[in-house]
């Protein structure tokens, strides 16, 4: 279906050929300097921008003939006015006619039709400050995208400001698409890669984009994290400008341990106590910021959702304020710290690593046990001994997986390969944990989780500055062999830098297959920090470490 689809659009693409002229903009986006001229700022006027010559003469007219101060914005291509704001006009009443008469006699302000039968009222309303008219400009009964006007009455039904949006001189040859409404939703999903188009909405619309202006297909697509935005051309069948994510997120205020419990108190003796808040005290809890929800009162959001998990918590307000002893708390520690983690890998320069929404549980069992699964893409944590989920460290390891998952599906298929998610992990839990530890046991990974088996003093679950050397270390356990990769990565990190060795660890996994062993994971560290641009020292550095970890590195 889609080579076919594919097929016909070419096809179309080809006959259509002929119509490009009337791809040319005749709106008259004016880029020419000398087309504009300067207006001084003097008297009562307060001005952004310049009007167009052929506006001048209408504003220095309309001035004339105003009393009161106003301030006016000029759009800079077209040079008409995009804003007013003062006492504009005193008029009878407040009313779409009178809305209508000012715009008619001030016209040319916005170089706008002369009986302004292209504009459509599509909202008016009051408010404490007055009434307000809202037009849409449409082409051939056509809405053009964006280009609305505003009149806005205070009480006295003096008009106290104009924003307008109106896009003058447009001149299409045909407002008959080419494209199908169906065929451009499949476009938008290919484009996508979306294959449920349910919920999809369409319609037809003159689109200004780029210095031209098209006959499109507005599309609106909403998913599970995003609302996708994406304009089809109509008579050609391909996407127009960029595709944007339109949802509105909202940030909500939640409270976790900064890391995990012993490492906010700085005290190895810290127990469990069978999940008492008594067993923690309050000094160990920071207020955060949830970035990124989608404002549905539960913790869903651009990067996680807990939507997998058992009774899960909601606030209409988005304020989660838990305490331990409530699965509530676990909830949080969950969603932040995904969200904190994806935010630094695109601050790194990363936008499609990981960049989806994961769903996740924080009671998916009483067992002692964590882990992604590459089946549903999702996250799942035990409650058995400390609650998984209230480590941090827990957290970024089993996220470490899903990390790889998405950049090489089934990644780790081979021991070596699993031995490196495994250390891939904790080194991430140690890496993005040492951001917020203030330097405390850095090494020691999950030492709150690991309170609940280890006698160990601090109990880490794994440590990262094993002494193991490949291969007479190798036991054939993955977790066990993935200390190598994981001490390897961590010295390669204090060689040149928390934020660089990220980077250049994050950027191999690409150049990695789903079954790699030890050498080609080190080759590709290797590989990635030349062709990243990094120095020589910084290069020769990351092979000598690997290599003194008994790591066969060619590259």
């Amino acid at each position: 279906m889609r080579s076919s689809l594919r097929s016909r659009i070419k096809a179309l693409t080809a006959a259509m050929l002929f119509f490009s002229a009337s791809y040319a903009i005749n709106a008259e986006f004016q880029k020419d300097s000398n087309k504009f001229q300067s207006l001084p700022i003097e008297g009562n006027l307060l001005v952004e921008g310049s009007p167009a010559i052929d506006v001048n003469s209408h504003w220095q007219s309309f001035t004339r003939r105003s009393q009161s101060r106003i301030g006016v914005n000029w759009h800079p291509q077209i040079g008409t006015a995009e804003a007013l704001f003062g006492k504009l006009a005193s008029l009878d009443i407040a009313s779409e006619k009178n809305a209508r008469k000012f715009l008619a006699e001030n016209r040319m302000l916005f170089k706008m039709s002369q009986d302004l039968s292209d504009l459509t009222l599509t909202r008016d309303f009051q408010t404490p400050l007055g009434s307000h008219f809202v037009f849409q400009q449409k082409y051939q009964d056509i809405p053009v995208y964006g280009a609305q006007t505003s009149v806005h009455f205070n009480q006295q039904a003096e008009i106290v400001a104009v924003n307008n949006a109106y896009l003058p001189n447009i001149n299409l040859a045909s407002v008959t698409p080419n494209i199908s409404k169906e065929d451009a939703l499949q476009v938008a999903g290919l484009e996508l890669k979306v294959a449920n188009l349910s919920e999809a909405t369409s319609e037809l619309v003159v689109y200004p984009y780029n210095d031209t202006i098209a006959l499109a297909w507005h599309i609106n697509i909403p998913t599970s994290r995003h609302t996708w935005e994406l304009f089809i051309d109509a008579q050609r069948g391909g996407l127009l400008g960029e595709i944007k994510d339109i949802n509105r997120y909202v940030n909500g205020t939640g409270k976790v341990f900064n890391v995990n419990a012993v490492v906010a108190t700085r005290n190895n003796g810290l127990r469990d106590n069978n999940n008492a808040d008594s067993a923690v005290p309050s000094s160990a809890y920071s207020t955060v910021t949830l970035q990124g929800l989608v404002g549905n009162g539960f913790l869903d959001g651009q990067y996680a959702s807990s939507k997998n998990t058992k009774k899960r918590v909601s606030n209409s307000s988005n304020s989660f304020i838990y305490t331990r002893s409530s699965d509530g708390f676990s909830e949080v520690m969950v969603y932040h710290f995904i969200d904190y983690t994806q935010r630094y890998i695109q601050s790194l320069g990363f936008t499609n690593i990981n960049n989806r929404q994961i769903a996740y549980t924080v009671n998916s069992s009483r067992a002692d046990n964590s882990f992604y699964s590459p089946s549903s893409k999702s996250l799942n944590f035990g409650t058995g001994g400390v609650d998984d989920a209230e480590d941090a460290e827990v957290v970024f390891h089993e996220y470490g997986h899903s990390i790889q998952d998405n950049q090489v599906p089934g990644y780790g298929s081979s021991r070596e390969g699993g031995a490196m998610g495994e250390g891939f992990g904790d080194y991430l839990a140690g890496s993005v944990g040492a951001q917020l530890s203030g330097g405390f046991q850095d090494v020691c990974v999950a030492e709150w989780d690991a309170t609940s088996y280890s006698s160990a003093n601090p109990p880490c679950l794994r440590r990262l500055d094993s002494t193991k050397h490949y291969p007479e270390s190798v036991v054939n356990e993955v977790h066990a062999d993935g200390e190598m990769w994981s001490a390897a990565l961590w010295q390669i990190r204090a060689s040149i830098g928390a934020s660089r060795a990220d980077k250049v660890i994050l950027q191999s996994h690409f150049l990695l297959t789903s079954s790699a062993n030890f050498s080609q994971g080190s080759n590709a560290i290797v590989t990635a920090a030349i062709n990243l641009g990094y120095t020589s020292t910084e290069v020769n550095n990351i092979r000598t470490i690997l290599r003194n970890r008994g790591f066969n590195v060619t590259a």
